[in-house]
């Protein structure tokens, strides 16, 4: 046998008295900056896990330019981790990453969502959710790059959890006793909630009776989230993980090993560990979300085949049937309180009906010209659905409720190739078999090849201490939880979350550092989550999308046989350098289309703080001020519709400040301005633009009835012709908006119109089948009355209007 070091000739070189390893950055002894890049990985490390908590805290399911905007500053706090990250990189001088072609097809999916971000009519807004699908792209690659040993992944994995579990322990404090508080106080003063959630709806209107419907009569809970939906299927798959360390657990009770991976837990371990799960469980069977419990299904199933010849098939059957008694029994005690109902199974059809009309909807979208190809971009999705929608359908929707339409949707047909390539590459490496040898037999030098080590070591607490105590300091910094607020909820929600927090971390934490969860349950919860995605939709929303993600990359750097858990190294300083490079473009191209958001908006609050000083009988020299702030915020964002709104809102109460004089064409101006608003790059469809035509020209006719006809008919003419823009062109299907456009049409004269509009609209209300959507019974009945003198005007005794505004208020 040739000996060490013998080159080709066979002679024996002298041997080095540096040792190989000494010649790989990685493996020598760390000097002063090395030491520093490792300080900063953790740290990075740390920072990265509680802004993925702080996330799921505040709601993100809004679309409009304040909604959207409000979460860029958690995609700002992600790139500043990154760079963090970076400059540890450069320290240590070697770039540390894993990765296979799933990893490219993510990433390559939230590109292409970032680049139909300009093509989109709604720029503003789609830029703002673009650079969220941007966050939740560096949360993923954070979470594959910066954890060096399976402890710290499992670790990740436990912050995903116990944040679905402190979200759970809100959402039950919620329906306990929120909800019944919030319907007491509605029913004691509904204008006063009304007024107070910021909802313009009168008594009567189909949106009003469609909110008491959802406070009156719902009671499930959405804890942080803004709909019961996104609730189910951010939980759902922590869910499952979950499931699957309980049916380790249990595995492993059945026999003693000498590893950590097999020792045997005590059984008040799974015990502990037990409850946060079934909290969870409750609360998912409270949200009566069908398609997570699909998911669930899915997940379990998935478990007990794939678990069956490890753990045993005695083991794996009698805890699915444990599974199913508890779910039965927690089923049966929420009947008896009153939290479920018949109706979770009796209306699945019903359901299922609805997710079908969505569906076609979204089709008719895709169809229509290059959506199929190129996508709407981020957010642009709910006026295009307006137009094409069924008449049967129950809402306007602002995403298709499945994961598949919706990728395609926002960014056309290479998304939902990237979308289907990285979720099957990412369950391929989750299910496929290994590669090497068992990670157990690896060296003890190799950081991913280490086995599980107790929670409570340096490591794993610390990511933990960083996830519970920096998410809540990221929440109060990035997000919008009011913790004094006058009537404490908001102290009341932090101390519920961080309670149910760290609650989990103590009961679940002693199981969790004591059995390893196998990569496929992982692979179980991502499928559970996926399941739930394609009937309820939501991979828009940061939190469901990190979750997601989150449980796709932890799984993957778990997979230690396979090249996907495998850490690489690239020695020097060229690959830090080249990763910094392509985070300042990124950071270069943030600050290019955020920067002038963030001035529009922080001059707009100016402008709102002056207002709110004097909200009654604001000085002229006050609306003056207000007016030149909100004509700087026009300057500074080329994409916002918002600060042209109020600057036309502040033209009519300057003139209604001054008396509403009659030789003041104030309606002139402000139709310039509500015109620019709509006028590209500005969205062209812009409803708002349009309501506040017609609300500014009911307002004008209201406080001064006298103005002379010319100027009378003029705006009439407006309402009318907004009017009927909205009902043809924005929501044809809608029958309120046809009844308003014929009354407006009739109120200028044009009565052919008229009749048409109202024809349509009583056509539409007896289609619809959801009574919130049919009309008012007094605008049916003035409907009609009023068709017969429309088709014989000379007859009519009057062209006017049932009232000076031209209708009935919007």
């Amino acid at each position: 046998m040739t000996p060490p070091m013998a080159g080709r000739s066979g002679k024996t070189r002298k041997r080095s008295k540096t040792p190989p390893d000494t010649l790989r950055p990685s493996a020598a002894v760390p000097d002063d900056a090395s030491r520093f890049g490792e300080h900063l990985r953790r740290l990075a490390l740390g920072l990265t896990a509680a802004l993925v908590v702080a996330r799921a805290y505040w709601p993100s399911e809004g679309t409009t330019e304040i909604e959207t905007g409000a979460q860029l500053s958690w995609t700002f706090a992600l790139l500043a981790v990154a760079a963090l990250a970076v400059v540890g990189a450069m320290m240590e001088r070697t770039l540390r990453f894993r990765f296979v072609w799933a990893d490219l097809a993510i990433l390559a999916l939230i590109a292409s969502v970032g680049v139909s971000a300009s093509g989109a009519l709604d720029r503003r807004v789609a830029i703002n959710l673009a650079w969220q699908w941007v966050g939740v792209g560096f949360v993923y690659v954070l979470f594959r790059s910066l954890p060096r040993t399976r402890d710290e992944s499992r670790s990740l994995a436990g912050v995903l959890a116990a944040t679905a579990a402190a979200v759970s322990a809100y959402a039950l404090y919620q329906v306990g006793v929120e909800l019944p508080a919030f319907r007491a106080q509605f029913e004691q003063n509904p204008a006063r909630m009304l007024a107070m959630l910021g909802i313009n709806a009168a008594p009567g209107s189909p949106e009003y009776e469609q909110f008491v419907n959802r406070v009156l009569f719902s009671r499930e809970p959405y804890a942080t989230f803004a709909l019961a939906n996104s609730l189910a299927g951010y939980i759902v798959g922590p869910l499952v993980l979950g499931i699957g360390l309980l049916m380790v657990g249990i595995g492993n009770r059945g026999r003693q090993g000498d590893s950590p991976s097999t020792q045997r837990p005590p059984l008040l371990s799974l015990l502990m560990a037990a409850l946060p799960v079934l909290a969870i469980l409750v609360v998912l069977l409270l949200t009566k979300s069908r398609s997570a419990f699909a998911g669930l299904v899915v997940g379990v199933a998935i478990l007990a085949v794939w678990m069956a010849p490890r753990l045993g098939r005695r083991t794996v059957i009698g805890g699915t049937l444990g599974l199913i008694v508890v779910g039965i029994l927690a089923s049966v005690g929420l009947w008896q309180l009153g939290l479920l109902d018949w109706e979770v199974i009796t209306q699945s059809t019903l359901s299922l009906r609805y997710r079908v009309e969505y569906w076609i909807g979204t089709w008719r979208v895709l169809t229509d010209g290059n959506t199929w190809l190129t996508g709407l971009g981020p957010g642009n999705f709910r006026p295009e659905y307006r137009v094409h929608k069924l008449v049967e359908a129950s809402e306007d929707i602002v995403d298709p409720h499945n994961l598949i339409l919706e990728v395609w949707a926002t960014a056309g047909l290479f998304a939902v190739i990237c979308l289907g390539l990285g979720l099957a590459l990412v369950l391929w490496n989750l299910f496929g078999p290994a590669r090497s040898e068992s990670p157990a037999k690896l060296p003890s030098k190799d950081p991913v090849g280490s086995e599980p080590n107790p929670v409570g070591l340096q490591g794993p607490r610390s990511i933990l201490l960083w996830a519970g105590l920096g998410g809540w300091i990221g929440v109060l910094l990035l997000g919008d939880l009011v913790i004094f607020s006058d009537d404490n909820e908001g102290l009341i929600r932090w101390l519920i979350l961080g309670f149910g927090w760290g609650l989990a971390v103590a009961l679940a934490g002693p199981l969790w550092s004591r059995v390893s969860i196998p990569p496929v349950a992982f692979a179980a919860a991502i499928l559970a989550t996926v399941v739930n995605l394609l009937a309820a939709g939501g991979i828009g929303y940061a939190p469901i999308a990190s979750m997601l993600w989150g449980l796709a990359a932890l799984g993957l750097n778990l997979r230690e046989d396979r090249p996907a858990g495998r850490l690489r190294e690239l020695p020097g300083l060229f690959f830090p350098f080249t990763a910094a490079a392509v985070l300042a473009a990124i950071l270069g191209t943030f600050y290019g289309t955020v920067s002038p958001y963030w001035r529009s908006q922080t001059l707009m609050n100016q402008a709102d703080a002056l207002l709110a000083q004097r909200p009654t009988a604001p000085r002229q020299e006050d609306l003056d001020q207000v007016g030149d702030l909100l004509d700087r915020a026009i300057a500074a964002d080329l994409y916002a519709s918002r600060p042209y709104l109020a600057l036309a809102e502040l033209e009519l109460i300057a003139w209604l400040g001054r008396g509403a004089p009659p030789e003041d064409a104030v309606w002139n101006r402000i139709e310039r301005l509500l015109e620019a608003a709509r006028t590209p790059p500005r969205d062209p469809r812009s409803l708002d633009a349009r309501m506040a035509r017609i609300n500014s020209a009911r307002r004008i006719l209201q406080a001064r009835p006298d103005l002379p006809l010319a100027a009378r008919d003029r705006l009439r003419a407006i309402i009318a012709d907004a009017s009927y823009t909205i009902a043809t062109d924005l929501s044809p299907t809608r029958p309120i908006d046809r009844a308003r456009a014929a009354e407006a049409l009739a109120a200028v004269g044009q009565f052919d119109r008229a009749v048409d509009q109202a024809e349509i609209a009583l056509d539409l209300d007896a289609r619809v089948p959801h009574l919130d959507k049919k009309l008012p019974e007094a605008t049916r009945e003035r409907l009609i009355a009023s068709i017969p003198s429309w088709r014989s005007p000379e007859d009519a005794e009057s062209p006017e209007p049932l009232d000076e505004s031209g209708g009935s208020a919007p």
